[in-house]
């Protein structure tokens, strides 16, 4: 039962007198009253010492008991009637551990607080119909050397030491590490051993037409390689690599010596494997589907295969798993009906339902103490109280404003107009700090502002600290007691923001306690915990007769609503027109986003509403998979569990190169997840251990994520963690190897930059040290081969020691080359890594994916060369100059360095450099055949090309739109609002026909045929007097 609006919750402490040494959460313990007695047989840890068999106890317990309280029962009970007394006289029952047997696997009791008569073991009982159950007492077992081991070295390849629970205010973290078992046990059980080990790199989709005209008569030649001898076969492009391989062993039947084929092998003990890469064509397949031989078609080159003995999966070996699983119903959370405090005895109410929670929910702000207060000592300082739901703002409480000392006491309760039980699971109780004077106006500051509307303090404040708390935890329970929480700081006037948006929805606490600004909270205590039900059993009575018949003069408005893009902000009314006739709405698989935009999470009748709606999604589930649309709901602005869970389902759908694709922006979305396991990081984890490729990059994504943002560290240490313990041997050892060569790599070019003075002066002698470095690493600490981080095909070897230098460039970055570590390469090319530290690679990351996603849709519709100017339009890619546009030598062009764009073009001087949409300089236009106003052939196929490409990406505007949206808050110095990516929606020309979106990019290629010469000049500039960046260059 709910305390009364007079009653306080006790305070385990003087709260006039606040310091950091006193401030320690305090857990309330609570007591339940008796009700159905449930018999359970204890298999104890101890053995009878006539039978030598373990002794038993037969208990009836209380089923309201916890599970905490059930072990307190069974060590008293020990201690009276065991014969062994002495035993459990020097433990205590947190050193032991429960278990049960279900279907030949083993469970944990993992959740202590947890009520006895919810647990999944006596829900399997009674359907059994069992009278008395069976619950094993184990000691907890010191983990042994291996399985330390083991953890030091998954810490190292994490980044982060995953069993440090120092910085936590619950187990959330433990109690992830142990829920994920079961997926990635599932997943390494089910997947294919042969197809892992040799993870093919395929795509479903149709072969692009352009390259269909390539082939002839639906053949093509491939030559397969043996020790020194090769031979070419011809095969059809839908012939799977099992058939290839038949087709050559019958070709080859008696002249297998030749080929060095044992004659007792068939092609059943041989895998086709690309020349000079790890990357194999095995599988059932058609040829034309793998990357690399639409790569060979695509660039008119050869295809190498050599005939290679099948890696040993049990390469691929997996440690056995030292967990037990963790019970189902871990929580004790029910539905409504079972929780609910209306018509129950008191005597029979164990748990609370959220739901019976009437008053309006509070909070006690006790004060704040900070380690050192800002040199401005003039200064007030108030707590702004937020309830948020994802993006949407629920309900907004503040204190009045008090001089900033060192430790300012509030000790006030702050009562929101919401109710508790319109509380939503995903909830943040957001504490924000702002200071500002009292009089006057403040200084400026590039801090976030904020207008203070309470009488006490009209002026600008500054926002200074922030922290978030879950109110419902992990466990579906209630936050309540006192907290006291570490904030993080704002960045201040010339500190990085990096991606203070996205770190502004973190629940995580600032872990340098020492240094960080504290604030104390009380949350209310109850006598029960408060559980929020998973729905009711029974359906609204309201249900249909809730549907609004559409008017037809309606029915074009709600169709334009939905027609609009990710960008255009629901205005109130078309919110309301939305939710209204939502049973219309959910028909249309596009008003999804914008229909769940318009719920008001914080009332619980329409969010139950919502779900009944949800469970009618046919047209959702039934149409073909829209990647934007689907991502969209995976974005800031969605916390819900069900709609996050039904966007990942859709995209169950996708093929693994569909993932590759979107890795980038999955991996930033579950930032945006309320709590560490959720479908979302399910989702990650089993396409990474079922593929190699995809776990290799979602190795490298998480791990860069851990080790620059303290605000996810641990949600993304414990997905990285889950990933490894599946990923086997091979891979580990892999990562292993890439880390080391990263971290010496990494020492070099620190010490490489200490002794380099001028910002792009690069001296000979700064060249011997380096080369000198390198080769005192290659003779000791450098493997002697490992994976290319951007390319898991490749193998590097050794160093080419007189073809590495240092850059001339402000970050001295490493030019290097390595000799290709796999002995049947075609050629003595090596493989060139430029290894750069100080740069934030995301926004080139960003830009070459979509790049990639770009020529995938130009494929889709048959354009083979749609060229760059079409892309560095659409993306607003600036300074290109002749330093960033290269040519290949078989005479492609592509670009580099990816440091400004979506319009934010460079100056010098004071003068815009960028006067053309995009380069097309006259050196472009007389090899197509034209100079100033005369035209050509080659000039007409160029524009009609582009501006077939153009109108091919406007049919993807929202795909483009939201694959940016999402990487809004990554803190990348050129994505940091939506006005940025105004900037696509203006290239596209949203909104026009495409009529006028044809005229509006002819017009464009017109102004660059007009201002050609400024590209032209600039180039000259760059060229003849080294301008780069804006800042003067010096060559070496």
């Amino acid at each position: 039962m709910e305390l009364g609006d007079h009653e306080q919750p006790v305070v385990m402490r003087d709260e006039n007198k606040r310091r950091r040494r006193r401030m320690k959460p305090h857990c309330a313990s609570s007591s339940f009253s008796s009700m159905e007695l449930i018999s359970i047989e204890f298999i104890l840890p101890t053995s009878n010492k006539h039978t030598k068999a373990p002794e038993t106890m037969l208990l009836e317990i209380a089923g309201n008991c916890t599970v905490e309280q059930m072990k307190a029962q069974i060590w008293m009970r020990a201690i009276e009637t065991s014969q062994t007394t002495d035993f459990y006289h020097a433990f205590t029952p947190d050193q032991f551990i429960l278990q049960y047997q279900k279907k030949g696997q083993w469970y944990e009791i993992y959740d202590k607080h947890q009520v006895l008569q919810t647990l999944d073991c006596i829900l399997y009982w009674k359907v059994l119909q069992k009278k008395v159950g069976k619950i094993y007492v184990v000691q907890k077992q010191k983990p042994s050397e291996e399985v330390q081991e083991l953890q030091r070295q998954l810490n190292d390849l994490i980044g982060y030491d995953v069993t440090d629970v120092s910085n936590v205010h619950d187990d959330e973290l433990e109690f992830t590490r142990r829920r994920l078992v079961t997926p990635r046990m599932i997943e390494v059980a089910c997947r294919d051993p042969k197809l892992y080990a040799m993870h093919p790199w395929t795509t479903s989709k149709p072969l692009p037409e352009y390259l269909f005209k390539k082939i002839i008569n639906n053949n093509i030649f491939i030559i397969i390689h043996r020790g020194t001898t090769s031979q070419k076969i011809k095969v059809s492009i839908d012939d799977t690599p099992d058939m290839i391989l038949h087709s050559f062993f019958t070709k080859m039947a008696k002249k297998k010596s030749l080929m060095d084929i044992p004659e007792d092998h068939s092609e059943l003990d041989f895998v086709l494997r690309i020349c000079g890469r790890d990357e194999y064509i095995t599988g059932d397949t058609p040829i034309k589907d793998f990357h690399w031989i639409r790569q060979c078609l695509k660039n008119g080159d050869e295809i190498h295969l050599v005939l290679d003995n099948p890696p040993d999966p049990n390469e691929d070996e997996v440690q056995k798993e030292e967990w037990p699983l963790v019970d189902d119903c871990t929580g004790v959370t029910g539905y409504h009906e079972q929780l609910t405090i209306d018509g129950k005895d008191h005597e029979r109410v164990f748990t609370i339902s959220l739901w019976d929670c009437n008053r309006k929910f509070r909070v006690k702000i006790i004060g704040i103490d900070i380690p050192v207060l800002p040199r401005n000592t003039d200064l007030t300082v108030f707590v702004e109280a937020n309830i948020q739901h994802g993006q949407q703002l629920l309900s907004q409480r503040r204190t009045s404003s008090k001089p900033f000392t060192e430790e300012v006491l509030w000790n006030i309760w702050l009562e929101f107009d919401i109710k508790i039980k319109d509380l939503p699971k995903g909830a943040l109780l957001n504490l924000q700090i702002y200071c500002g004077k009292a009089q006057g106006p403040s200084a400026k500051t590039n801090l976030q502002s904020h207008e203070s509307s309470n009488s006490d303090a009209k002026c600008k404040t500054q926002l200074l600290y922030y922290v978030n708390l879950l109110l419902i935890d992990h466990r579906f329970l209630l936050r309540s007691g006192e907290y006291v929480l570490h904030m993080w700081k704002i960045p201040g006037k010339g500190e990085e923001q990096g991606s203070i948006n996205a770190d502004k929805l973190t629940s995580a606490t600032n872990p340098d306690k020492e240094n960080s600004m504290a604030i104390s909270i009380v949350l209310d205590k109850y006598c029960h915990p408060i559980a929020l039900p998973k729905h009711r059993i029974s359906s609204d009575p309201q249900g249909d007769r809730t549907r609004a018949e559409m008017p037809n003069q309606l029915r074009k408005q709600l169709e334009e609503i939905i027609a609009t893009d990710p960008l255009n902000p629901l205005s109130p009314e078309d919110k309301e027109l939305l939710w209204h006739f939502r049973y219309e709405s959910i028909k249309h698989p596009k008003a999804y986003p914008k229909l769940l935009s318009s719920v008001k999470w914080g009332q619980q009748e329409i969010v139950a509403k919502t779900y009944q709606l949800l469970a009618k999604k046919e047209a959702w589930d039934q149409s073909s998979l829209d990647v934007g649309l689907t991502m969209q709901l995976l974005d800031c602005n969605f916390s819900d569990e069900n709609v996050r869970a039904m966007a990942v389902q859709k995209l169950e759908s996708l093929d693994d190169d569909d993932v590759l694709h979107y890795l980038l922006q999955l991996v930033q979305a579950v930032k945006f997840e309320p709590y560490h396991d959720s479908a979302l990081a399910r989702f990650l984890l089993k396409r990474g251990l079922r593929n190699k490729r995809i776990g290799h990059f979602l190795f490298w994504f998480l791990r860069s994520e851990i080790a620059q943002s303290m605000h996810y560290q641990q949600r993304f240490a414990v997905i990285l963690e889950a990933y490894l313990r599946g990923c086997g041997k091979a891979m580990l050892h892999d990562f292993m190897k890439q880390v080391q060569v990263i971290e010496l790599l990494h020492k070099v070019t620190m010490e490489i930059k200490s002794v380099s003075a001028e910002k792009y002066d690069v001296t000979s002698q700064v060249i011997a040290q380096l080369r000198q470095k390198l080769e005192k690493l290659q003779g000791s600490k450098l493997p002697e081969s490992f994976r290319v981080p951007y390319d898991p095909g490749l193998r590097a070897g050794a160093l080419v020691i007189e073809k590495c230098k240092v850059m001339a460039s402000k970050k001295k970055p490493l030019w290097l080359e390595f000799k290709c570590a796999d002995p049947t390469a075609l050629s003595n090319e090596t493989i060139g890594i430029i290894f750069k530290h100080g740069d934030d690679l995301r926004q080139d990351m960003l830009i070459l994916q979509i790049l990639r996603i770009m020529e995938s849709i130009w494929e889709a519709e048959s354009l083979d060369c749609a060229g760059y100017c079409v892309a560095t339009f659409v993306l607003g890619i600036g300074d290109r100059h002749n330093d960033n546009i290269m040519i290949t030598e078989t005479g492609n062009l592509f670009h580099i360095d990816f440091g400004h764009i979506l319009g934010n073009y460079k100056s010098f001087l004071g003068i815009n450099k960028e006067r053309v949409p995009f380069v097309l300089t006259p050196d472009f236009l007389y090899v197509m055949g034209t100079s100033g106003k005369k035209t050509s052939l080659h000039f007409h196929k160029f524009q009609d090309v582009c501006v077939k490409a153009y109108l091919a990406l406007r049919h993807h505007t929202n795909l483009l739109i939201i694959l940016f949206s999402m990487m809004l808050m990554t803190g990348m110095p050129q994505l940091t609002s939506k006005e940025d990516i105004e900037y696509i929606r203006d290239a596209l020309t949203v909104g026009k026909s495409e009529e006028d979106a044809k005229k509006h990019f002819l017009d464009q290629i017109e102004v660059c045929r007009d201002k050609g010469w400024t590209v032209q000049f600039n180039w000259f500039l760059h060229l003849v007097l080294g301008i780069k960046q804006g800042v003067e260059k010096h060559s070496a």
